[in-house]
């Protein structure tokens, strides 16, 4: 049974192992690491769920791992601020009439410039 569990988890393991290492790549650039992470393969090999163990870490250590956190979330929110949104054809909208009553819109057809969308409902007041 554990060989072919072996084979069956092959891949989660190879993927483990490389998600691992580009863990403790980025953290080394950004000038940290974790003091003990590793791959708790016995687990892998009992259960086929394979688990990467992040170790016991000093304060010091996690507050730098958070602010990483930090900064990379505060990126992605700026990145993503910086780009118009346009709904995609065939996405769902809610457009809003007087009074802030909701209207759920199916959109049509979107390009940069124009939006057409067709009410699902419409119930006037």
């Amino acid at each position: 049974m554990a060989s072919m569990l072996r084979k069956i988890t092959a891949e989660d393991r190879r993927e483990a192992a490389d998600a691992l290492d580009d863990l403790k790549a980025t953290l080394a650039y950004a000038g940290t690491q974790l003091p003990s992470p590793g791959i708790d393969w016995k687990c892998a090999s009992v259960t086929g769920i394979v688990l990467i163990d992040l170790g016991a870490a000093p304060t010091s250590v996690v507050r730098q791992i958070v602010d990483l956190l930090r900064a990379g979330v505060r990126a992605q929110r700026e990145q993503a601020a910086q780009q118009p949104w346009y709904p995609e054809a065939g996405s769902t909208v809610t457009l809003h009439a007087d009074g802030g009553v909701p209207l759920p819109a199916k959109v049509v057809g979107a390009n940069g410039k124009l939006i057409s969308v067709r009410l699902e409902s419409w119930i006037p007041s």
